[in-house]
């Protein structure tokens, strides 16, 4: 297949792939760039869905269809926010015309569907990974004290997530559904939609991590997926992980808060929803505005996707590191009895 080379703009022009509901955060983050960078069309097959984004943040075109938008438009990279089927045929689009690319997590909805997009890829143009989750300002701080010495070595990581957003509020509405009705019809939920956010977040924090056991199971009707997954694991030096959580917990709130404890030699890091703190001889607190935090972790990740293209430099989430993510992924259905023998090794 001939790249097609296109020309770096000094600012970076950039096609939008996908106008649901987590675009919205996807555009803020790029408005947040000034003249480093502009979206210049947004697609998705729902025009409606489409033309309120543009409207809402001044972009010229409208697509129904990214193959179109990218035949039409002059751009240096694409932001990949749409359906997960749909994310390696844009990707693929994408580098058939030597366009960078930002691509929602996961890169494809299998293990072996990812690992063959980034073979066909290559190094044709340049592939991240948006994976947002480890760009949470209160994880950034955890990685800040680890790197400096405050925690020393990790000895034991609990991570865990309790929502009850999937569950009926007063009014018979359930709030995660409302948000993203998708996730009521994914086969894979809680692992694969959910989870795959912390067993990131625990790898990037605590290294390597080598899958214990997994336990999943499907708790209500309305949703196609498990809701529920306990997910075991340890580190090179045999340190204890635990990711867990449902998002059908009576009694908890609907927003997806976290608890996570990351016990080291020196000191321990204590995550409870917003409120981080350091525990040990040098204690500190901090305290975060959840809703500013969320929107920060799609800044910090959008901001680093066009410094790293500016600079040269390697990304963080690049295609090698996620899919160490999405072996977690798998071989956590696996473990739990779950796999599907459609999804390759």
């Amino acid at each position: 297949m001939t790249t097609i080379k296109r020309r770096r703009s000094e600012t970076l022009r950039v096609a939008l792939a996908g106008a649901g509901m987590i675009s919205q955060h996807h555009l803020i983050a790029w408005s947040r760039l000034g003249n480093r960078a502009k979206v210049v069309a947004v697609a998705d097959p729902d025009r409606g869905k489409a033309e309120r984004r543009a409207e809402a943040f001044g972009i010229p075109k409208v697509y129904t269809e990214v193959a179109a938008m990218l035949a039409a438009e002059e751009v240096d990279a694409i932001d990949v926010a749409s359906p997960r089927q749909t994310h390696a045929e844009n990707v693929e689009l994408a580098a058939a015309r030597g366009i960078d690319a930002l691509c929602q997590k996961p890169l494809a909805p299998t293990l072996a569907l990812s690992e063959a997009l980034v073979r066909s890829v290559g190094d044709r143009v340049r592939l991240m990974v948006h994976e947002n989750w480890r760009f949470r300002p209160w994880y950034r701080e955890v990685k800040r004290w680890l790197d400096e010495g405050e925690i020393g070595r990790s000895l034991l990581g609990n991570l865990t997530l309790l929502s009850s957003g999937l569950l009926p509020d007063a009014s018979g509405r359930r709030p995660a559904l409302e948000r993203q009705p998708f996730m009521a019809f994914e086969t894979r939920f809680m692992i694969a939609e959910a989870l795959i956010h912390h067993l990131d977040v625990v790898r990037w924090l605590m290294g390597p991590l080598r899958l214990m056991g997994a336990r999943a199971s499907r708790s209500i009707g309305e949703v196609k997926g498990e809701t529920l997954a306990t997910i075991f694991m340890e580190t090179a030096e045999g340190a204890p992980v635990v990711v867990t959580g449902t998002m059908a917990a009576p009694g908890f709130p609907p927003r997806t808060l976290e608890r996570f404890e990351l016990i080291g030699s020196k000191a321990s890091a204590a995550l409870d929803g917003t409120e981080l703190k350091l525990l040990g001889p040098h204690p500190k607190r901090l305290d975060y505005d959840f809703d500013q935090a969320y929107q920060a972790s799609f800044d910090g990740v959008i901001t680093h996707f066009v410094d790293c293209l500016e600079s040269g430099a390697a990304f963080e989430t690049g295609p090698a590191d996620n899919l160490e993510t999405l072996r977690l992924v798998e071989h956590a259905y696996w473990a739990a009895g779950l796999h599907d023998p459609n999804a390759g090794p």
